[in-house]
């Protein structure tokens, strides 16, 4: 069975640092050149040179071809080399493999499955980064030395905030919550609500909610309800929406803030973490925005890549065969793993059911 879902859409990376200059990127255990074509267009192919194995990375882009810097051969957006000093049986038994990219929502996505497959329509809705209401207030990439599953599992059980972030992102009664985790298709919703707990007035601060007027930020001890709600799409984007009000406020009247977490596989054991957060349009100073930055990194590098660092090393073998302790709060993570699995095994199976029909056919 293969170790990655190859069907479906991940984020490589952000659009603003593709250009015209190669960048090298590992995605699902494979080593990848990304780079612009005269006219902005972005093509992704496999980073190795056929002639002598060099990385084109390492090379420079000519027009609209990548060409390696060892001899010379230029290979163009199909993955073919044009060289004269190749031949065309050369030319296509050492044709690259070439990947559907997608430009949207900021972000580059990639597919690396059969190409045929490849439909953007299918990439998730988070046209939220795009509203009219919201803006972009900040982003990063946090790259750990973590199986990507593992930071999927963090993000759906957010009762680890209470412990892993008491002093950046909790007001310590999360893990306290009303808990609601539904399924739909492949999609699953991990809802956790805290009702009648004391106003987590720091993290509101860092928010820039508190600005808005319709929250008291004097009364430092009044109480609210705080939802966050957490949305995975099979395999690996989430988007987390936290929002607080008066109990029993409808939501549409609450005070929220809308994320998007992108968790891509660099290898079995490594992952890149693209994360993105909006806040609503009220004036936030640009120092307000940089302080919350701060705070988010903290969050994310200093707390939780240790955290995952540390279980990746103390696994010994896959985690179903570690035979983990599964609580309550893992039913959303647990729900995600099971669709993966699924997932993978059925893509495993397709393929295996067309190889002798692709032998058959040459």
């Amino acid at each position: 069975m293969g170790k990655f879902l190859e069907n479906a859409w991940y984020v490589a990376g952000w659009s603003d640092e593709l250009g015209r200059e190669p960048m090298a990127r590992r995605l699902l255990d494979r080593d990848l050149v990304f780079f612009r074509r005269e006219d902005g267009l972005p093509l992704a192919m496999t980073d190795r040179c056929p002639h002598r194995f060099v990385p084109l990375s390492a090379g420079t882009v000519v027009g609209d071809e990548i060409q390696c810097p060892y001899h010379g051969l230029k290979f163009g957006a199909d993955g073919k080399c044009y060289d004269a000093r190749v031949n065309e049986t050369n030319r296509d038994r050492f044709c690259l493999a070439t990947y559907p990219l997608v430009e949207r929502y900021g972000s580059i996505w990639i597919w690396m499955g059969d190409p045929a497959g490849a439909n953007p329509a299918d990439i998730p809705d988070f046209s939220f980064l795009e509203s009219d209401t919201r803006f972009v207030a900040g982003r990063g990439t946090t790259h750990m030395q973590a199986n990507y599953l593992l930071e999927i599992d963090n993000l759906l059980d957010l009762s680890h905030l209470d412990f892993v972030h008491p002093t950046t992102l909790s007001n310590g009664a999360i893990a306290s919550g009303a808990y609601k985790v539904w399924q739909d298709g492949k999609t699953v919703h991990s809802d956790r609500i805290i009702r009648n707990t004391p106003a987590p007035v720091q993290f509101l601060d860092m928010m820039a909610l508190s600005t808005d007027p319709r929250w008291d930020k004097a009364k430092a001890d009044k109480i609210v309800d705080l939802w966050l709600d957490m949305h995975w799409y099979a395999p690996s984007t989430l988007k987390l929406d936290v929002g607080v009000g008066s109990p029993g406020l409808d939501r549409a009247n609450r005070l929220d803030q809308m994320q998007a977490h992108y968790v891509t596989p660099e290898s079995e054991t490594s992952t890149h973490y693209f994360w993105i957060y909006t806040m609503t349009k009220l004036g936030q100073s640009q120092e307000h925005l940089d302080g919350f930055l701060k705070v988010i990194r903290k969050a994310f590098e200093d707390e939780d890549k240790p955290m995952l660092e540390l279980q990746q090393r103390a696994m010994k073998s896959d985690f179903w065969t570690e035979q983990p302790m599964v609580l309550e709060e893992d039913a959303g993570a647990i729900r995600a793993r099971r669709i993966i699995d699924k997932l993978v095994r059925e893509e495993a199976a397709a393929r295996e059911l067309a190889m002798p029909q692709a032998i058959a056919a040459e």
